[in-house]
């Protein structure tokens, strides 16, 4: 029977059975570990607050046969000020399913980890850091990580840095275009622009530009330390961001829906209502 320790975060679990879950572990050796925890839903089960969603611990393991068991755990953090703000849980939740995606199991991966750990402890105990430049840093940073780091350096029409203009930032295929290449990329003969296409094509600004490159490249314990001063900057980078991680993983999430729901909440009062109140 195989024994093991392990430092590790719970980034998914799933209840099964009377009192049991499944949890996934990110750890930074072993990348990502699905452990079963017996009886881990009972109060007075020793590792019961281990087992919890955002939970780091050090995990002692068994595994009789293909199944890794807890036998004990030691609590490190459980990043308890997530836990008292809606939003910022549900942001919390999106970017252990992106870390739960990424992850391969039995193959480390201690950047990704890392920027996790690091990510949970600015939703938690950096009032600061605004969630959305979290949000921001950790979808890019993550993609790049895995393999999709696009050119922010050059135009991919014209080669030049043209460092102070404007440019475009073509989604799918993670390059730069100028205003001026971009116009006569989109109406070549190779490339129908439509309504979908339009959409991939996001213009950014230089600080934009600059933010993104910063992260793409930043020491991971610096990863959110930028600044965007302008508020339409921010929010260009933030569905940069969003829209290159997404294109390149090829589906969403239902976790981001949810977030998206609690963050900027429809509302739903009747129009006669409120036109009779104004």
């Amino acid at each position: 029977m195989e024994l093991m320790e392990v430092d590790g975060l719970v980034i998914r679990e799933a209840k099964f059975g009377e009192a049991d879950e499944m949890i996934t572990l990110l750890t930074a050796d072993r990348g990502k570990l699905s452990v079963s925890g017996k009886d881990v839903r009972r109060l007075n089960n020793r590792n019961a607050a281990t087992s919890q969603l955002f939970t780091y611990a050090t995990f002692s393991l068994r595994k009789p046969k293909q199944c890794y068991y807890v036998n004990d755990s030691t609590y490190i953090e459980n990043f308890m000020g997530i836990r008292f703000d809606v939003e910022r849980l549900a942001l919390a939740t999106y970017l252990c399913a992106i870390a739960d995606d990424l992850a391969m199991p039995d193959v480390a991966d201690p950047e990704l980890m890392q920027m996790t750990l690091n990510a949970l402890y600015a939703l938690s105990d950096r009032d600061d850091i605004p969630p959305e430049r979290v949000k921001a840093a950790y979808e890019f940073r993550a993609i790049c990580h895995a393999g999709f780091q696009p050119d922010l350096l050059l135009c991919a029409g014209c080669h030049e840095g043209k460092i102070e203009e404007p440019m475009y930032l073509d989604v799918m295929n993670g390059r730069l275009f100028c205003k001026e290449c971009q116009e006569t990329y989109v109406h070549s003969a190779d490339y129908a622009m439509d309504d979908t296409t339009a959409k991939i094509h996001i213009r950014i600004s230089p600080s934009v530009r600059r933010a993104m490159y910063y992260i793409a490249v930043a020491p991971v314990k610096k990863l959110f330390s930028f600044r965007v001063t302008e508020a339409e900057d921010r929010t260009v980078l933030g569905i940069a961001c969003e829209r290159y991680l997404l294109n390149h993983l090829e589906h969403s999430f239902p976790s981001l829906d949810f977030y998206k729901k609690v963050k900027d909440p429809i509302d739903i009062r009747p129009t006669k209502g409120r036109n009779e109140s104004q």
